[in-house]
């Protein structure tokens, strides 16, 4: 078996060159396979650079095990490695998939390190030369690689892609959208965007959730949901959690001044954001700059964080945020795998329900069911529920006969800028001090 490559830059380029021009003059495929191990990041976090480097020699050499003796392995950066396989016949798709398959089990057999079994993940991009013209570069054929390796990770993990012309475009899109969503950032074109929070019961504003908005100049105004992964693949979740923050606080601010009773604002903390151990200062510095008490904070956690978060720093965080007085609403509880011990040991204060719980309980009796379970469990725990998602009047009465506390949805108002959230509150301010029929007939 020939030794490890630990060949990086030209060295690299000169073997996809040579592998390209051998299979053009024999009329033969070569493949380039790009690899990526997310967790060799947390292995350098947690046990050190020397343990991570030896875990990658580890893994690069399981890679070897699977292949030929004339098939590279060069390992490159913190988590990624690429597989160069030397020209032959015969290389069809299906071949190419197995080998991936193969390479995949290799690189994600489990670690053991400091007495501790390490389980990996591995997504893979496959490129063939036949998807080629005869004057491709070695460049291309790489890069062509790292962009389905690429798409393999923003489909989730041990995720496998091959390069197509289709996948190539799709990626420079997304590479474009980063782009923008950086000077969109810059020029502060993404705004946070409204929707009340009502007491059930005595149909007061409680609070406020924020959504972000980007009117994108080509796309139009596009939802969190849209551009959520081309901020993450941009390292731009803190940054646009930050703005988010900062905007609502502004607004809350110039709410207080006008006199509405708006006691607190909702926003949702990535799990990104979670994982930066500076989180809780920068949140304090905020809040103190910003002259507001935390109390009139609420935080959004997914409930994938709280039911997996076997992260020492997210639980630190997750205390040390509820320390500042801030708030935490677990979201989407009752439909994921968050168990009740795991919410009971993190310092939760309010259970956010999915709105497939809501959708159409008022018309089925199963969906009531299950709602009155969630909410017992609720009562159990002690502590106060918000309904996302109410559009019908036959929803918030089901809400209210069942005891949920609090609710928001387009029933009540669709999130909106905060011009017209403030002309909302200022109507519905107006018509709550508008005497009513009864009260003009008492009055005569």
């Amino acid at each position: 078996m020939a030794p490890l490559d630990r060949l990086r830059g030209p060295e690299l380029h000169q073997v996809a060159q040579d592998f390209l021009e051998i299979a053009r003059q024999n009329g033969q495929t070569t493949a380039c396979f790009q690899i990526a191990i997310p967790e060799l990041e947390k292995i350098a976090h947690h046990f050190g650079p020397d343990t991570a480097e030896e875990s990658r020699d580890l893994i690069a050499s399981r890679l070897r095990t699977s292949l030929r003796g004339s098939d590279h392995v060069f390992s490159h950066g913190d988590t990624r490695f690429t597989v160069l396989i030397s020209p032959g016949y015969r290389m069809r798709l299906d071949s190419l998939i197995d080998l991936g398959k193969r390479l995949q089990q290799a690189a994600e057999t489990s670690l053991s390190l400091a007495g501790t079994t390490q389980t990996l993940t591995a997504c893979v991009g496959i490129a063939s030369s036949l998807h080629f013209g005869r004057t491709v570069t070695a460049d291309i054929w790489l890069t062509s690689a790292t962009e389905a390796l690429d798409e393999a990770l923003s489909t989730g993990a041990s995720a496998t892609r091959l390069w197509s012309d289709r996948l190539s475009r799709e990626h420079r899109s997304h590479q474009t959208m980063q782009i923008d969503l950086v000077a969109a950032l810059d020029e502060g074109a993404i705004q946070a965007f409204f929707q009340p929070q009502i007491n059930i019961r005595t149909g007061m504003v409680t609070g406020m959730e924020i959504f972000a908005r980007w009117d994108h100049p080509k796309h139009g105004v596009l939802t969190a949901a849209e551009f959520l992964q081309a901020a993450r693949d941009s390292k731009q979740m803190p940054r646009l959690g930050r703005s988010m923050l900062l905007q609502a606080v502004t607004t809350l601010h110039e709410w207080d001044e006008a006199g509405f009773d708006v006691r607190t604002i909702s926003l949702n903390l990535s799990e990104e954001e979670l994982r930066d151990p500076d989180l809780p200062a920068l949140l304090g510095d905020d809040l103190a700059r910003c002259r507001l008490p935390a109390h009139r904070i609420v935080f959004d956690i997914p409930e994938h964080v709280v039911a997996t978060a076997n992260d020492d720093v997210i639980r630190r965080n997750l205390v040390a945020i509820a320390e500042l007085g801030c708030g935490l609403d677990l979201e989407g509880f009752g439909i994921g795998g968050c168990s009740v011990i795991a919410v009971q040991q993190t310092p939760v204060t309010r259970l956010k329900l999915d709105k497939s719980l809501i959708r159409g309980v008022g018309s089925s009796e199963d969906k009531k069911r299950a709602l009155h379970a969630v909410l017992a469990i609720s009562e159990r725990l002690d502590l106060p529920t918000i309904a996302a998602g109410v559009e019908t009047l036959e929803e918030h009465g089901t809400l209210r006969e069942l005891g949920c506390s609090t609710a928001q949805g387009f029933l009540f108002a669709p999130p909106a800028n905060a011009s017209d959230t403030t002309l909302w509150l200022k109507e519905r301010e107006a018509s709550e001090n508008r005497p009513s029929t009864a009260q003009i007939r008492r009055v005569k």
